[in-house]
This record gives structure tokens, sequence and C-alpha cells, in this order.
């Protein structure tokens, strides 16, 4: 008998035990009466069992202990539910890709991706508040020096805790996780307010990067549960994407500059109104965000097993077992895919850890150069500051845009490296021009032209850099498995790739240049951004054939001397979740 035919044999013995076809009074009673009265009472047993099974809910009404909501919240998790939701979960039948599996998708967007966008929309005031004379003056800011510093440092807690941040996150559960780090970010952000001095703003500033650790790479991890590799990209977007955060906080600096009281200024407003809200949806997540689907109160016991069934024919997420820690550590270091990865977020994030912070003051700086030098046109024009501020939203909104388009695409064709290669390329053009139409001093005149082209060009910058994030992260989680890997492997390709980050402000070292040499740097990091990954893809594309060829040969063996494709992945138990290894795992080019 071969191992298939084998556990086959194993899985059909317990379904006829779960459906009472093998019982005690079957085997042992002589009475003919007794004997049918039991036969009878077996089969409506069996015939009950049967149908909660297909239905999926018959091992999850085995528990008969559920956790009250209050002790949910602070009890470990409990690994016998999510037992019980992946048993019913092979059983479940339902209809692939049908009316009931599209509801269910709904009800998680509804639940799941509200709280998480709600929670990233108030992230990047700092860049607003520099372009304000009296934020500068009350941290001391006199220089470019010191404003790349105070950026720069934000990024030192944040990339020493990304991956430990991941780890606790599994352990327990992503809604006490972000619970924990939002409301210590809300309350880092919320004493900026009443903070004063250099040194008192770089103390606040390692908190910030402390209490953001873990979030980008753990909330990619979450939503990896909940979606297939070929809907991630699009979710990423929506609630990833820095041109939310970018766009509203433009929009909030250009109104609530205006605003002061005899208590608080217009800079303060806008940490203040930063800082509320995401304290607030710390609390909200808590207890609206379940730790993982297994956990879901707003899913019946059907819709978790059809929802886990799903997935199952994708990637087979697991939330308990599998690799430790140090194990998934251990496996993403030894993988060169993963390194392609991160050299690829670390090339182009070099414009993003920079535009955010820099586009109000690069804003500024070409309306004081366009209206000094049509002096006639200031009444009609007005720039200033605080108008620069509004002038930032327009990129990115349009941003946004493509941001979608580019992640719906990629989803619908299921690939990635390609669309990757377009955005590296849109950003890349902006800045060249940017590169291109630098290098006047401030006072020295610049036409029309130059502003519009030079304005034009963040428009691409912006599109093409903010994009690359759920393209390149989305392209991460789909290639690399087990969960627990995965879990490990996307936080160090972000907090690696943020060391990059601590220098990347510094970059702009040259306001007197207006910025020609951060321009051209930049630049030159998106071309090589695309070049990593058509390297990459080739790659991949390479690996897939190669697993194609594997499982051939395999399957012209007779099937008692060749290994199963468990056994040459080396990936444990069969039905478990098939690793990066396996020669049946499809890479996502």
């Amino acid at each position: 008998m071969t191992r298939q035919e084998k556990e086959l044999e194993d899985v059909d013995l317990e379904k006829r035990e779960l459906s009472g076809s093998i019982s005690h009074e079957e085997h042992h009673s002589d009475d003919p009466s007794a004997l049918r009265a039991s036969e009878a009472q077996s089969d409506l047993h069996g015939s009950n069992n049967l149908a909660s099974i297909q239905e999926g809910t018959f091992h999850q009404s085995q528990i008969t202990q559920r956790q009250g909501f209050f002790k949910h919240l602070f009890s470990p998790l409990d690994r016998a539910y999510m037992d019980a939701v992946h048993r019913d979960a092979e059983g479940v039948v339902y209809e692939d890709a049908g009316e009931e599996e599209r509801r269910i998708k709904k009800k998680v967007d509804n639940r799941i991706l509200p709280l998480i966008i709600l929670s990233f929309v108030y992230r990047t005031n700092i860049g607003n508040a520099h372009v304000i004379p009296e934020f500068n003056e009350n941290f001391g800011i006199t220089n470019n020096n010191k404003w790349t510093l105070a950026l720069s440092i934000f990024y030192v807690g944040y990339c020493l805790l990304e991956m430990p941040a991941n780890v606790l996150q599994r352990y327990i559960g992503a809604n006490r996780f972000f619970f924990i780090t939002f409301t210590f970010w809300g309350l880092s952000s919320l004493s900026i307010v009443y903070a004063k001095g250099y040194g008192a703003l770089l103390a606040l500033r390692i908190l910030l990067g402390i209490g953001e650790a873990g979030f980008y790479a753990g909330a990619i991890y979450y939503l990896s549960f909940w979606y297939k590799r070929r809907e991630l990209a699009m979710r990423i977007s929506l609630c990833m994407t820095g041109t939310v955060p970018g766009a509203i906080g433009g929009l909030l600096a250009f109104g609530l500059v205006r605003a002061h009281t005899s208590v608080l200024t217009g800079w303060q407003f806008l940490f203040l109104i930063e800082s509320i809200p995401t304290i607030t949806m710390g609390f909200l997540i808590l207890f609206l965000l379940p730790s993982f689907p297994f956990s879901a109160s707003f899913l019946t016991s059907r819709e978790k097993a059809i929802l886990q069934a799903r997935l199952n024919r994708d990637h087979r997420p697991q939330s308990h077992g599998g690799m430790n820690g140090w194990e998934g550590f251990k496996a993403i270091m030894g993988d060169v895919n993963v390194w392609g990865f991160m050299l690829i977020y670390a090339t182009f994030n070099v414009g993003v850890a920079t535009i955010s912070y820099f586009l109000p003051t690069i804003v500024t700086r070409w309306m004081h150069i366009h209206v000094f030098s049509l002096v006639q046109l200031i009444n009609e024009l007005g720039f200033s500051s605080i108008d620069a501020q509004g002038l930032t939203v327009a990129p990115y909104v349009v941003g946004f845009s493509m941001v979608v388009i580019q992640s719906w695409h990629s989803d619908k064709i299921r690939t990635r490296g390609w669309h990757i290669m377009l955005s590296s390329s849109v950003s890349c053009i902006g800045y060249i021009i940017l590169t291109c139409l630098a290098g006047e001093a401030p006072g020295v005149a610049r036409g029309k032209a130059k502003v519009g082209a030079s304005y034009f060009a963040l428009f691409l910058v912006i599109s093409g850099n903010y994009s690359l994030f759920p393209l390149v992260m989305s392209w991460a989680a789909n290639n690399l498995s087990p969960t627990s890997k995965r879990g490990v492997g996307t936080a160090f390709v972000v907090s690696v790739s943020n060391t990059v980050s601590i220098a990347s402000p510094q970059i702009y070292f040259d306001p007197e240049d207006s910025f020609r040499k951060g321009h051209a740097i930049a630049a030159g990091c998106l071309f090589l951004a695309f070049l990593i990954a058509f390297a990459l893809r080739t790659r991949l594309a390479i690996l897939n054939r190669r697993n194609q060829r594997i499982l051939r040969e395999m399957s012209k063996k007779d099937g008692n001397d060749s290994p199963t494709a468990m056994e040459a992945g080396k990936n444990g138990k069969p039905g478990g979740e098939i690793y990066d290894t396996d020669p049946r795992f499809l890479f996502t080019t």
C-alpha cells in the first residue's frame, strides 16, 4: 500500500468513526432488535455528524467551554479553537468563488480594513510642521543638519525592534499588539505638543520609532491570515500607502496652522490631532479587531471554516506551531529571495523616507523663488509656507490613484515584478527632472515653466514611490512560507531596509543647491531598484520552471518508490503548510 493510499484510508476511517458507522454495539450486541435499533440510531447520528462536517461546524461545536468577551482579551490564545476551525475547513462544502465566499470576503473587508486604514491616516505631520517658523524656534532647529538628524534618529528604535515586534504579535494576537503600539506612539506624539528644546525632540523621535516598530510589517503579516496571495497587494495599498496620510496631513496643516489660542499655537494642533485619534484607534482595535480569523466573533462557525478553507487552497496560514522566531530567522538569512526583497525595499525607501518630510520644504522654496522673480504677481499668487501645505495635497491624491491601480492590476494578473519595475521607472524619471531643474540658489529668478515642470515631477515621484510599498511587501509575503517565516521575513525586510532610512534624510544636505545632489542620489537608487526587481523576477521564474520539472519527474516514478512532494520539501507532516522549499510551491513573479 502506498503512503497516499494509507493516508486516504486513515481519513476515511476517521469519517466513519465520526459518523457513528463504527460503534461498540455494532460489534458486541447479540440482540437482533437491539442491533437494528442501534443501527437506526447510529445512522441518524452519523447523518447528523456528516451534515455538520459538510456544514463546517462539527469540530467547533465540540468545544463546550467558550471564553467570555473580556476574558478573551487578556487570556492566552487557545490553540483548540484554531485546530477546530482548521479541521472543519477540511470537510466544509461550499462553492468555490461563489456568492457565499464573496459575501464572507466582503464581510471581512468591512470589519478589518477600516480599522487598519483609520489607524494609519495621521502619521506625517512633522514634515508639515517644519515649514512653520514657530516649530523650528521651539525645538531649536536652526540649520538643515539638525533637521535631518531629527528625522534619522526615528529609525534607530524602529529598526532594532521590528523583528521582535512581529514575533510578539504572533504570540499575543494582533489586537493586543496594535493596542500597545498605538497607545505608546500616540502618547509620544502627544508629548511633542508640550515639549521644548532640541534634546526633547530627539528623545521623542526615538520613542515614536519604538512605537511604530512592527506596525507596517505586522499589518501585512496580519492581512496574510485573511486573504489569498492574489488579494493582498490591493488590501495593502488601501491600508498602508502613505499617500492618504500625506494628503490628510497637508489638508490638516493647511487649516490648522492658522489656529491660535492662548494655550496652543498652530503647529501644536498638528500633533494634537495626530495623537488623539491614534490613541482612540488603539482602544477600538483592542475590542473590535480579531487576533486571528479563528477568533473572529463577527463570523459564524461555517463562515470561519469557509474562510480558512479558501486560504488553505492558497497558502494554508497557521497561527500556532511551525517554526519559532529563531528558526524563522535562520531560514530567512539563508534565503536569497529575502535579500532581494530587502534590497528593492531599501533602494526605493531612500525616496519614501525623505519625500514626505521634505515635500513641504521643497514646495516652499519653489514658491519663494517664484514670487521673488515675479514680484508683480505676489498679490495674485500669494504663495507662502502656509499655502505650500495645501499644494502638497494634489501629488498625494494623484499618487493614491496610481497606488490603487497598480495594486489592483497586479492582483488581477497575479504578478508583481513588472509592476515594481514600472513604478521604479516613473519615480526615477521624476527625480531626474527634479535634478535637472534644481541648482539655482534662493533668490535667483526661475520661470513659470521650470516651477511647473518641477511640480509635475513631484506627481511622478509620489506616484512611483508610494505604489512600490504595497507591491514589494505583498511580493515578499507571497513568496515566504511557512507562516512563521513570513512573519519574521517581512519584518526583516522592513527593519533592515529602514537602516538605510537612518541615512536617507542625510542625502538632502545641499539646500543651497536646491537639493540637486539629493534628487540625483534618489534617482540612482530607483534605477537600482529596477535592476534588482528584474533580476529577482527572472530568478523566481526559473525556480518555478525547476519545480514543475521536479514534479513531472516525480509523477513519472512508481508511487511505491518515489517520495511524496512533502518529503521532497522536508516540510513535516502531510496536510500542513507548503514551505517555499517544496516543489509544489508556486512563486509569485
